[in-house]
């Protein structure tokens, strides 16, 4: 497994996964100007970093990426298939945007040193010290800011989906990119796409490595992680794999199901009061459960977003009310930004008040007959999410 490191970050990122992950030859990549490194300048370009891949992928190999590495790896993946060498086998990619997606974060490589730093230790869990021992400041600062210039100035451009699974990993306190946004790495495979949360922030590679590792072992020995008590799991794919799906839920607390014709989804997890729902854009025909300040939204938009917009309401809705038994009244109840990339949660003080306890996050899913939208309601925050789709063509 090659690891390519966050932001600043140097190889002994992954001093924690290289330890655990026994059974596997772990290569952290040391990037110019940092640890070992710090003579040189801190940049550096895809072409150099997939000329240091090369070598490896004469057998099979994996790519981990964090953060700004996992964009990284992303390139990488896509300059050796270029060159027609052997693809990795997976691509792991943690706490990162999809590439085709701008990173808020980079807006901070404006910022002056102080604002700067401020910025990077409060939203992604970059060491106080760097506000308070400048020495350290002056050994960091000219990396953290080559990295951010990258980060900033990359630019998305389009081609075929890799043909190689992404399994992506989402920090639950993670504020810069959490489940919601990394949701979207779907959009570059055609292969399969799983999503798995861990404990912890932004850093969690290098803050919870003993998590990180059982979800990587697991994920390369075809094994199935336990189900645990704040973990919901949400499949999504051809209606005629929803048995076996079911099977291997069985005996979980709650089990909901959804089907959109020939694409089902569910999600299985403890205690009651999960819900979901899937539907494919073609299908949504007249929207009821929309409510007045939802269908204003939806007028005010921008045409070619109006189903879209509608498809979002709709699927909250009825996961919503599938996850509470059904009893409100779907119309009375709005979303204030149905374009949020969320997670949606009803408003408090709209009735019933019960429903704004759950949570609900959105799935795009890309098929072979047209989008679809799934949605899944889950009763409280700290619920772990985790996410399988079958490969695109599946689907």
């Amino acid at each position: 497994m090659i690891c390519l490191p966050y932001a600043g970050g140097g190889a002994s990122a992954y001093a924690g996964l290289l330890r655990r992950l026994t059974g596997l030859t772990v290569v952290p990549l040391q990037l110019p100007g940092r640890e070992n490194r710090i003579g040189e300048p801190p940049a550096f370009t895809i072409s150099d970093i997939a000329d240091e891949v090369a070598p490896a992928t004469g057998e099979p190999y994996v790519l981990y990426g964090h953060s700004m590495g996992a964009r990284l790896a992303f390139e990488v993946a896509r300059e050796l298939r270029r060159r027609g060498l052997r693809e990795p086998s997976r691509l792991y990619v943690g706490g990162a945007h999809p590439p085709d997606r701008r990173v808020p974060l980079a807006a901070a490589a404006d910022l002056p040193d102080d604002a700067f730093i401020d910025q990077l230790i409060r939203r992604s869990g970059a060491l106080p010290e760097l506000r308070d021992l400048p020495e350290l400041r002056e050994l960091m600062l000219p990396v953290l800011r080559s990295d951010f210039a990258w980060i900033k100035n990359y630019a998305f451009a389009p081609e075929p989906p890799l043909a190689t699974p992404i399994v992506a990993f989402a920090g639950l306190d993670d504020g810069e990119a959490g489940v919601a946004e990394m949701l979207g790495w779907a959009r570059h495979t055609s292969a399969g796409f799983r999503l798995r949360t861990v404990r912890g922030g932004h850093l969690f590679v290098k803050d919870r490595p003993d998590e990180l590792a059982g979800l990587i072992t697991a994920d390369l020995t075809a094994g199935q992680a336990p189900a645990e008590a704040d973990e919901v799991h949400l499949w999504a794919g051809p209606a005629a794999g929803r048995d076996a799906v079911l099977r291997r839920h069985a005996g979980r607390e709650a089990v909901a199901t959804s089907d959109a014709g020939d694409l089902a989804a569910v999600a299985a997890g403890s205690g009651p009061g999960i819900g979901v729902c899937v539907l494919r854009a073609r299908d949504l025909g007249e929207p009821v459960e929309m409510s007045a300040d939802e269908r204003e939204q939806v007028e005010e938009a921008a045409e070619e977003d109006r189903g879209w917009l509608a498809l979002r309401a709709v699927t909250a809705k009825r996961a919503l009310m599938a996850a509470d038994g059904g009893t409100a009244d779907p119309a009375a109840i709005g979303f204030p930004d149905l374009a949020d990339p969320g997670p949606w949660r009803v408003q408090p003080g709209q009735e019933p008040d019960r429903l704004s306890r759950w949570r609900i996050t959105h799935l795009a899913l890309h098929t072979s007959r047209g989008e679809a939208l799934a949605a899944v309601a889950v009763p409280r925050d700290g619920v772990r999410l985790s996410v399988d789709l079958p490969p695109e063509r599946a689907r």
